[in-house]
């Protein structure tokens, strides 16, 4: 009895071992995730409005994912949290769902999406990564952000959008510019001018959240309601987020194979944010055990009602610049976000959303895709 008990109970004392945390890192690293939590305040909405569910849910997985994924990644300083390209994912994944059950949908899409996840890595798949092309992620990388162009030319100009497919869309709206709403596109032209002007200042990593901020209060100042508000995407829980089981009644085919879809993307997409944040020193690279991390970090986004969440580029080169020194840094930011949980209907009901803003995030993401170090990108890269 006590030999079969032995062995995981040595395992988990080296888990432990291993994420404990460093006395001389400790103040860097709580530092560092406060920059880290403010970007996650828009990059999350912006993901579950990619996505077409209540902007929250995207919060949830701001604050499940960076703990549960730091916790378990051996990649260090990256940090698993909402991607432009798994939100996608996730949308094209729950357009067979009726619009009243996505927002239900979701937990159990992103938990399916961490088993699949879980799994690869205990099969080893994360040997195969190394074979995937930097010309293949920037191809990969440039198509999202067309797709997300694209789809959030409506939301830009608040006119109707008819069309199978994002540039249908966008090429009915630019056709009918009767249709815009003025309001709206002036909203939205600011948030984007905001994040603009603000990229090459000390204040890049707060630009998103100004972005966010500066042009709410003006609409709201201004009265113009014709400027859609992210209350109006459904109602916002209140309080502490707790845990909840999925509803396996909506389990469904095309599910199934969203989840596979997504969990093929985050896979590469963590390879490419691994490879350009390594650890320092000789440590070997473990990229299964990332693999596995990025699973738990969709269990644990999925169980707490969450978006799917994966390696973030734009995230984890802001973890870097920010002076970000353990896995802590990324453990932090997830925590500063549950401790101002209770505030996120405050926000997101409060705020003239600029989805358009999402646009900045996959032009950083094309930009430090393209096998340059996290470092490299600078601060202006924490849009994702």
């Amino acid at each position: 009895m006590m030999r079969a008990v032995r062995p995981p109970l040595a395992a988990t004392g080296r888990w432990l071992r291993s994420v404990r945390p460093e006395r001389a890192s400790l103040r860097a690293d709580i530092l560092a995730g406060l920059p880290g939590a403010i970007s996650s305040v828009p990059d999350g909405m912006a993901a579950a409005v990619l996505a077409g569910v209540n902007p929250v849910q995207g919060l949830y997985a701001s604050f499940a994912g960076p703990i549960a994924g730091g916790l378990s990644s051996n990649t260090r300083l990256m940090v698993i949290a909402t991607t432009s390209a798994a939100a996608l994912a996730a949308g094209s994944a729950l357009q067979n769902v009726a619009p009243a059950q996505r927002p239900a949908a979701v937990p159990l899409l992103v938990i399916m999406v961490g088993v699949l996840l879980v799994a690869a890595g205990l099969a080893r798949v994360g040997r195969y990564t190394r074979f995937v092309s930097y010309s293949v992620m920037i191809g990969f990388l440039t198509g999202i952000a067309v797709n997300i162009v694209c789809g959030q030319i409506a939301d830009l100009t608040g006119a109707p959008a008819h069309g199978s497919f994002p540039l249908a869309k966008a090429v009915d709206v630019l056709s009918h510019p009767g249709s815009i709403n003025l309001a709206s596109l002036l909203t939205g032209l600011g948030a984007l001018a905001i994040l603009a002007l603000l990229a090459r200042t000390r204040l890049a990593v707060l630009g998103a959240l100004f972005a966010l901020l500066i042009p709410t209060v003006v609409v709201a100042m201004a009265g113009a309601d014709s400027v859609a508000r992210v209350g109006d995407a459904g109602d916002i829980p209140r309080g502490i987020p707790l845990p909840h089981l999925p509803d396996i009644r909506l389990l469904s085919f095309s599910l199934v194979t969203g989840a596979l879809a997504i969990a093929a993307i985050v896979l590469v997409q963590g390879a490419g944010v691994a490879e350009a944040a390594p650890n320092p020193g000789d440590a070997r690279p473990n990229p299964n055990q990332d693999i596995i991390a990025q699973g738990a970090g969709n269990l644990a986004a999925g169980f707490f009602r969450g978006m799917p969440v994966g390696g973030s580029v734009g995230r984890t080169a802001l973890n870097v610049s920010v002076g970000g020194r353990t896995r802590w840094a990324a453990i932090w930011s997830g925590i500063w976000m549950l401790v101002t949980s209770p505030f996120f209907p405050g926000w997101s009901e409060r705020s003239r959303f600029l989805r358009s803003g999402q646009y900045s995030s996959s032009r950083q993401s094309d930009r430090c895709g393209s096998g340059k170090s996290p470092a490299s990108c600078g601060p202006d890269a924490s849009r994702r």
